[in-house]
């Protein structure tokens, strides 16, 4: 390569790289940085190869060609993903606000344009994704079930086909037969029942660093976000169907239990605690295409009380306790996980990702209020979600007979 064809292809890719930049693709334009910085590196190196070959061979040969002047400058910097640093910066001005604590100049036009179509003035603001993304994140942890969703984020209500089939599916027919399988429709509609709660944080415990306040307000409106939520999952009413008529998911064991002769619910006596038939029974229950995601639910003293002492016809216990693949243990090779939702002395197994569907209406918000006199802070996590089995056929249901 001799230093016309080095700097033709120096200049292609300055404009290349020019050419990213101007069209806001950080990633590209980074890319092209580092084969212009690869490319000045190469062409170095050749011309102080071909001053060492002169000099070694006693010959008289032009000077090596100088390298432009760019490269005696500072190397270019990498682009910064822009997306990125003005999360950051959206994240420390929604802190700011939070905390009672004033904005810089750029803070406030970042949170002023975030919010325009908000209700600042009515303490309602957009919460960061990188916080929203924790929130989330630490409800699946405190509560397995959750993490199990295959979660929707779909604005407004949203309807679900789902086709029945009555009839011998898997039968033949000769070429006039009338076949007899029937296939009808039903529909299930997902709304936005709110699952707001607060917590209350004094003005002395806002005067922490930035960092640390988001994450202490994260995991407690967490904690409180999850448990009900979890609640709702399990044993939630449905939309309209409880008696205080709030709306709030369907829960799963709410529709096993409602189901005629609940085919999907089997029981057991306290004084015969469960047995290995009873956990046999639950998987002979599930229809086998949604075995592959299912998981035993039970809270922590039905596991290590109950399940962790049942015995097969060798006494030997059944349940492994093994955290490597999630959960507490495995039973039958199906993860174990610890669920304080499910009620005492029952076990719920579920496939919950193929067999629940879960919609987010409006992910989380935040709001808050002051307290001048009692010098606390409200703050209120707020979000619109909805969720409904599919099908009772991905869920079974042990419960201690009355």
């Amino acid at each position: 390569m001799n230093k016309k064809e080095y700097e033709a292809k120096r200049a292609q890719l300055l404009a290349e790289m020019k050419a990213a930049i101007e069209a806001e693709d950080a990633v590209k334009a980074d890319a092209v940085n580092k084969e212009v910085l690869a490319l000045d590196e190469k062409f170095q190196a050749l011309a102080t190869a071909q001053a060492n070959f002169a000099a070694l061979n006693g010959t008289q040969v032009p000077a090596a060609p100088a390298v432009p002047v760019v490269l005696n400058q500072a190397p270019i910097a990498p682009v910064a993903d822009k997306k990125a640093e003005e999360e950051k910066l959206y994240t420390n001005a929604f802190a700011h606000f939070m905390m009672g604590v004033k904005m810089s100049a750029e803070e406030q036009n970042i949170f002023s344009a975030r919010n325009a179509t908000s209700t600042v003035k009515e303490n309602h603001v957009v919460v960061p994704a990188t916080l929203k993304q924790g929130i989330w994140h630490e409800m699946e942890e405190l509560h397995p079930i959750i993490a199990a969703l295959a979660r929707t984020n779909i604005h407004g209500d949203v309807d679900i086909l789902m086709e029945t089939s009555v009839g011998n599916a898997a039968a033949w027919y000769d070429e006039d037969a009338v076949t007899a399988e029937k296939v009808t429709n039903t529909k299930i509609t997902l709304k936005g029942c709110e699952l707001a709660k607060a917590i209350q944080v004094s003005w002395k415990l806002k005067k922490m660093a930035v960092d640390e306040f988001l994450a202490y307000v994260a995991s407690r409106i967490a904690d409180k976000m999850a448990n009900a939520l979890a609640a709702g999952l399990v044993t939630g009413d449905g939309v309209g169907n409880g008696t205080t008529d709030k709306p709030e998911p369907l829960g799963v064991i709410t529709k096993l239990e409602a189901e005629s002769d609940t085919p999907q619910v089997s029981t057991y006596t306290a004084a015969n605690g469960i047995k290995y038939g009873d956990l046999t029974g639950l998987m002979a229950k599930i229809k086998s295409g949604y075995t592959g995601k299912a998981k035993f639910y039970a809270n922590a003293a039905c596991i290590w009380n109950r399940l962790a002492n049942i015995l097969d016809a060798d006494n030997r216990p059944i349940f492994i306790p093994d955290a490597t693949q999630g959960g507490v243990g495995r039973i039958f090779g199906i993860i174990v996980e610890e669920e304080d939702a499910i009620p005492d002395h029952a076990v719920l197994l579920a496939n919950m990702a193929d067999g629940y569907a879960f919609n987010v209406n409006e992910d989380i918000t935040m709001y808050q209020e002051d307290h001048v006199l009692a010098r606390t802070t409200d703050y209120m996590g707020y979000a619109l979600v909805d969720g409904q089995p599919l099908t009772t056929k991905a869920f079974a249901y042990l419960k201690k007979s009355a």
